[in-house]
């Protein structure tokens, strides 16, 4: 059996992974997480083969995004990870990738693609549905990627979160003057003025998800 614990702070994302878990004879799901909070809690208890998570999942105490995959690769290296998300980011999707996550389901895709990423690299392989595959052929995210480094894009997708810079500097370890500094040199590469400016560019690029 395959022990899967399912990640999501939307209650109804969860509940349609579940089901297409609960048709696969060779997959358990173990347990299921609305936040990283909670996630870290089941991991240390009850220990699984695969984590499918979202991406954004504001509001735990370990935080999301980049951060949370790494502490997760850090603290449970055997587990195996597939990330979900909505954004429509090909800089973030390859910032994904680049820290050793080769399973990347878009949300807007059949959920039949769980069960193949799942199967995928409980393997040992990675996954990448045809609409992830065709984001990262596109020619506009890669001038994105260049102008920004890989810290300061994801100080601008946590800031325009609504994640306070304290916060920021808490879950990553570092100092809220260096946080401070990133997402002020950032901006200022992508010549946005203030927080409104820098909302709208991280919606109109998909580095948010309009809902935040």
């Amino acid at each position: 059996m395959v022990k899967i614990i399912v990640a999501d702070d939307h209650p109804i994302v969860r509940a349609g992974i579940a089901l297409e878990i609960a048709k696969n004879p060779d997959f358990e799901l173990v347990a299921e997480a609305a936040s990283s909070t909670d996630l870290m809690q089941i991991l240390e208890q009850d220990p699984c083969d695969v984590l499918v998570t979202d991406y954004s999942m504001p509001g735990g105490k370990f935080g999301d995004g980049l951060p949370l995959l790494q502490l997760l690769q850090r603290r449970f290296p055997a587990l195996k990870i597939v990330v979900m998300t909505m954004l429509d980011n090909p800089a973030l999707i390859r910032s994904i990738q680049k820290v050793g996550i080769n399973a990347i389901l878009n949300k807007s895709d059949k959920a039949s693609h769980v069960v193949s990423a799942i199967n995928a690299v409980y393997q040992g392989g990675g996954y990448v549905p045809l609409s992830v595959r065709n984001l990262l052929e596109t020619a506009g995210p890669q001038q994105f990627e260049q102008r920004l480094s890989k810290r300061e894009m994801e100080v601008l997708r946590l800031c325009a979160s609504g994640v306070s810079i304290v916060e920021i500097a808490r879950i990553s370890n570092r100092s809220t003057k260096t946080i401070s500094a990133q997402k002020s040199v950032a901006m200022r590469k992508l010549g946005l003025e203030n927080d409104h400016d820098l909302f709208q560019y991280a919606v109109t690029t998909g580095l948010i998800s309009p809902a935040g």
